[in-house]
């Protein structure tokens, strides 16, 4: 028998219980590590996450003797990495001109966002998030269902972490929404 073999490994179903079962600082670290490993790079922190979670229950196999956050960070490096590669092999477009029938060349505008309208936009999702997350002072479950909403959490996720039933958990949705709904009646106005 060889010594790949030998090593015992956690079932598909281990590995979903074990991201299931992380702890708020486990989520915490994740997204951390996540977030250093998108930074200058472009890939969304929350994709990233996601896609390791995807491989650690696809493809990839978890030494049982392994933590399952140090695993599914070895994914997200390997991700990473991968894309990086890809990215340096990826051959160089030159783009030639554009010019117009006088044979003038065309100067189109650039379709991204400047500096300002992105600080713009930043600032305005930060205060969108304050103000809706404030509407939950008074409910520290709805609060936690909302903030992991604008997070990327599921639905499972959200009930393993409240420890709320699925009906506790629909009422507190519909509680969320109505909410919602009654203090922006014509969606969000700064």
């Amino acid at each position: 028998m060889s010594s790949q073999a030998a090593i015992a490994v956690l079932s598909r179903d281990e590995i979903q219980l074990a991201i299931r079962s992380l702890t708020s600082a486990q989520w915490a670290r994740l997204k951390a590590v996540a977030k250093r490993f998108a930074f200058g790079r472009p890939i969304d922190p929350n994709d990233l996450l996601q896609e390791a979670f995807l491989r650690a229950i696809d493809s990839r196999q978890c030494p049982a003797d392994v933590d399952v956050v140090m695993f599914l960070v070895g994914i997200m490096r390997s991700v990473v990495s991968g894309e990086a590669e890809k990215a340096r092999n990826r051959p160089t477009v030159v783009m030639s001109a554009v010019v117009d029938e006088q044979g003038e060349p065309v100067d189109y505008p650039d379709p991204s966002p400047s500096v300002e309208e992105d600080l713009i936009d930043k600032e305005n999702a930060m205060l969108i998030r304050r103000s809706v997350l404030a509407l939950f002072d008074d409910d520290p479950d709805a609060r936690v269902i909302v903030e992991g909403d604008m997070d990327g959490w599921s639905a499972d996720e959200l009930r393993t972490y409240t420890g709320l039933d699925k009906t506790a958990y629909d009422s507190k949705r519909k509680l969320i929404r109505r909410r919602l709904n009654k203090t922006y009646p014509e969606g969000w106005k700064p």
